[in-house]
């Protein structure tokens, strides 16, 4: 038996439990799988049991890291270990839980994603364990001081050095103890090169797979047209705009959101007929002419392959997930204080897509106009889906016959 453990932080890791998991029952339709559920259960539970798979709650509550902050400017020891890493990462407590439930459930393989808690009592109690990630180390060891100086940060002399070397080193034990290690993300060595997953690629138990996503639908003109239909979307065209399912600050999803609708006036001056669809959890904005709300949609395909454009937070899950479906994208950080997604960000630039860092609707719309006007767009975008689809968008097909092969046996 399998025994799924996301991290609660955000909606990208149920979503690669999930798919992977999926994987595994087309596999091997007898193989059990649970997953320990600990944030956004009323979307997750009923997509879960769907695919075959049993759902524990381990939350007892609806977690939604969307809406609200979890850090502070403040980077001591104190505020952002005590405050934050051992709230979210890494507790006592949080292992004492897994341990517990991993002693009633008995799985055979514990698969975590960037669940670190989940991982140090697999290891504790000798239970095989894989590990799904996308980042390389520990979130802040690939950021460099004055990244997150830029964010607005205050970094004490010695605590932040401090808790970056105790996080590599207990983020370098996991990978190195992990029997496997799977990561959507493609090595970048120039941004890469000192990580421990980036070890792990090159000692062999490491893997990059490519998407770990649900298999994406073709093109298909009548479910473009009925889910125009169910939105009440015009006949003109439309763009898709996303909120990050997790912030660090409120205040900068807010100004993402004010920045989006601003620069949605700012481009109806020049595109008359468009609309917006603005997707984004716990947002509550009185209703505007061309822009239709949506707080979460689980098959969003036929509504991006009608899209002229989709404007989206870095996330790795939306990145890797549109690339398999070929959708053109502009990524969009509005500050350098979302610390989680800076990496992703860069990466993403580095692979060939455009980006944007900041709130400026004037900036915002130039470069959205640029991308809806430019001639061939898809070819243009051809390069980057390749490197993050590569080699044929089924990386959850790849990391279910890893866990397999690890098991032994079918």
């Amino acid at each position: 038996m399998f025994l799924f453990a996301p991290s609660p932080t955000g909606s990208g890791h149920n979503m690669r439990a999930l798919a992977i998991a999926s994987a595994l029952k087309q596999l091997s339709p007898t193989t059990k799988s649970t997953v320990l559920l600990g944030s956004l259960q009323h979307i997750f539970t009923p997509l879960f049991k769907t695919a075959g798979v049993e759902v524990t709650d381990i939350a007892g509550r609806l977690v939604d890291y969307s809406t609200s902050s979890h850090l502070d400017k403040l980077l001591n020891w104190e505020r952002f270990v005590g405050d934050y890493v051992a709230n979210t990462f890494v507790s006592g407590e949080r292992i004492l839980t897994y341990i517990a439930l991993l002693l009633e459930e008995k799985p055979h393989v514990v698969v975590s994603d960037y669940n670190m808690s989940a991982a140090i009592a697999a290891h504790i109690l000798g239970i095989p364990h894989a590990l799904i990630t996308e980042r390389y180390d520990y979130t802040m060891l690939q950021l460099t001081d004055d990244q997150l100086k830029d964010g607005g940060f205050i970094i004490p002399n010695t605590d932040l050095e401090r808790a970056r070397t105790a996080l590599h080193a207990l983020f370098e034990w996991i990978t190195g103890s992990s029997k496997l290690v799977l990561t959507d993300k493609p090595p970048i060595p120039e941004m890469d090169a000192n990580t421990p997953v980036f070890a792990s690629l090159k000692a062999g138990n490491g893997h990059f797979v490519g998407p770990m996503v649900r298999k994406g639908e073709p093109y298909d003109e009548e479910k473009i047209e009925a889910i125009r239909s169910d939105l009440n979307i015009g006949p003109g065209p439309y763009i898709v705009a996303s909120i990050s399912g997790t912030t660090m600050f409120l205040e900068n999803r807010d100004a993402l959101l004010n920045c989006y609708m601003d620069t949605f006036h700012l481009l109806r001056q020049r595109y008359k007929n468009l609309t917006m669809v603005l997707i984004g959890r716990g947002e509550n904005l009185p209703a505007t002419d061309g822009v239709i709300q949506a707080s979460y949609i689980p098959n969003w395909a036929p509504l991006l392959h009608g899209a002229e454009l989709l404007v989206s937070a870095p996330g790795w899950i939306t990145a890797t997930e549109v690339a398999s479906m070929q959708i053109p994208t502009l990524f969009v950080l509005p500050s350098a204080s979302e610390f989680h997604e800076v990496e992703a960000l860069e990466r993403l630039s580095r692979l060939g897509y455009p980006t944007y860092l900041g709130t400026e609707p004037a900036a915002l719309s130039g470069r959205i106009s640029a991308v809806i006007d430019m001639p061939r767009r898809h070819e243009y975008f051809a390069s980057a889906f390749s490197k993050l689809a590569f080699p044929d968008n089924d990386g959850a097909g790849r990391a279910a016959k890893h866990l397999i092969n690890l098991l032994g046996r079918p």
